[in-house]
């Protein structure tokens, strides 16, 4: 199961809830019919309505029908099968695909692992952990990441003056 969105809360009283979409694209839940949502189990959602208003996906499920069912779900991870996932243009990756990747710089140097993405509105922010267990943040642009190997689980960055120290 993959991430697409974390309920934040319920959206008025007949068991809409709003949603933050992880999704590089929200608009791809348009072409979903359900989701999972993983409480102490992983349950299947039938999805009734999608709207998309102000950055947020609003969604409501047929087996959702009031507030206090919808204030069940805040806080839970959204999630859909692999089938489900979205076919990336070059250059775009998953988040779960670049997490543990290896990062070196292009010497071949290590500089640590990646442990979290930061999603921000110009680009994303990697988050990778050293040796030392010293957090380094990097921004995903071309000018830095130079090659990215999913399925190598490697990432090749271009160093700049202070982005390590």
């Amino acid at each position: 199961m993959y991430l697409v969105g974390i309920v934040l809360k319920p959206q008025g009283i007949k068991g809409e809830i709003k949603v933050k979409s992880i999704s590089p694209d929200p608009e791809r839940f348009y072409d979903l019919g359900h989701v999972y949502i993983d409480s102490e189990t992983v349950r299947k959602y039938i999805i009734e309505n999608i709207r998309i208003s102000g950055g947020f996906v609003f969604l409501k499920f047929s087996a959702v029908n009031s507030r206090n069912e919808a204030e069940e779900l805040r806080g839970k991870e959204i999630l859909v099968s692999q089938d489900q996932l979205i076919i990336l243009d070059q250059g775009e990756y998953f988040v779960h695909d670049l997490i543990g990747c290896t990062v070196t710089d292009e010497d071949g140097q290590l500089i640590g692992e990646v442990i979290d993405i930061m999603k921000q509105s110009s680009n994303d922010i990697y988050v990778i952990k050293d040796k030392q267990a010293k957090e380094h943040l990097i921004p995903a642009i071309r000018d830095v990441v130079k090659q990215v190997d999913v399925a190598g689980k490697k990432i090749i960055i271009h160093v700049i003056d202070g982005m390590l120290g």
